[in-house]
């Protein structure tokens, strides 16, 4: 690729941004006693009386009067939520909404704030793809959870699919072949599986909150360069990087795939290698 041709590709990714939060009971119960809102009454008794019903509902059993309640008691919190879902994971409820403007503010800007915070941010990207309609993307996922969730989310496809759309197979690939690994410490590292691409940043703590991400550490540049330098014989490049690593025992310098493999399994990500001030060499904006 040219470099008009990158820089168009890092818009066209960087423009498809989506934001999924996934709350547990405990961590809302966080969110509603923290409130500054004038409506802090109201709120409170609305959610004592939507947590017993969610507590003990099936996945997506509270999609009737229930989640129309949960919406409206993300608007009176001051955040505006375009889908609201309940899910189960590890046997305990979440909340999942699909994120819109306002919503990160209420959910880091409340008094008492979320104990438990993680969030995991993949700039996602299909080599096949670099001329076609879907680009790519950067999705954030914010797990305000104490339970250890990451590997089910990131796995859930029917769930993804209702809140990132078509992105949803390539988050899972991506689940797939990081598994535990994505849910150690903090870390930022790059993979090539078959023709997709991804970026991805770890963050664990309420700081990785706060700020746009993509332009803080450049998802969709190192998305881009990734796919620039696979070239178009995915294959071979994938071949190629797997001798290499073996020859090296580890990562090839310069380059901007950290890991390579040909179909979504499960490999061992050594996140201590990738600290996230690694991740952040000079790139364009």
């Amino acid at each position: 690729m040219n470099e008009n041709e990158k820089k168009a590709l890092r818009a066209h990714i960087s423009a498809n941004s989506h934001e999924v939060y996934v709350i547990s009971l405990e961590e809302m119960d966080n969110i509603v006693a923290g409130t500054n809102s004038p409506k802090k009454r109201i709120i409170a008794e609305t959610w004592g009386k939507l947590k017993g019903g969610l507590e003990f509902s099936v996945n997506y059993g509270a999609a009737g009067k229930d989640i129309v309640t949960l919406s409206k008691l993300i608007a009176d919190l001051g955040g505006i939520s375009t889908q609201a879902y309940v899910k189960h994971y590890g046997g305990k409820a979440h909340i999942i909404l699909k994120g819109a403007p306002g919503l990160r503010r209420i959910l880091t800007g409340t008094k008492y704030g979320v104990q438990n915070a993680k969030v995991i941010s993949m700039g996602l990207g299909k080599r096949a793809a670099v001329r076609s309609a879907k680009v790519g993307g950067v999705v954030t996922i914010f797990l305000l959870s104490a339970y250890r969730i990451a590997e089910f989310v990131l796995t859930d496809e029917t769930t993804l699919s209702y809140t990132v759309g078509y992105l949803a197979t390539d988050i899972v690939k991506v689940g797939i072949a990081t598994g535990a690994s994505i849910a150690a410490a903090a870390a930022a590292f790059s993979i090539a599986i078959g023709p997709l691409a991804a970026a991805i940043i770890v963050g664990v703590g309420v700081s990785y909150l706060l700020g746009k991400i993509d332009q803080k550490y450049g998802l969709s540049y190192k998305v881009v360069e990734a796919l620039d330098e696979m070239g178009d014989d995915v294959n071979t490049y994938i071949k190629q990087k797997k001798d290499d690593a073996i020859r090296a025992g580890a990562k090839v310098a310069e380059s901007f795939v950290d890991y390579a493999i040909d179909r979504a399994k499960t490999i061992l990500i050594a996140t201590a290698k990738h600290q996230i001030n690694r991740f952040l060499s000079p790139f364009p904006r």
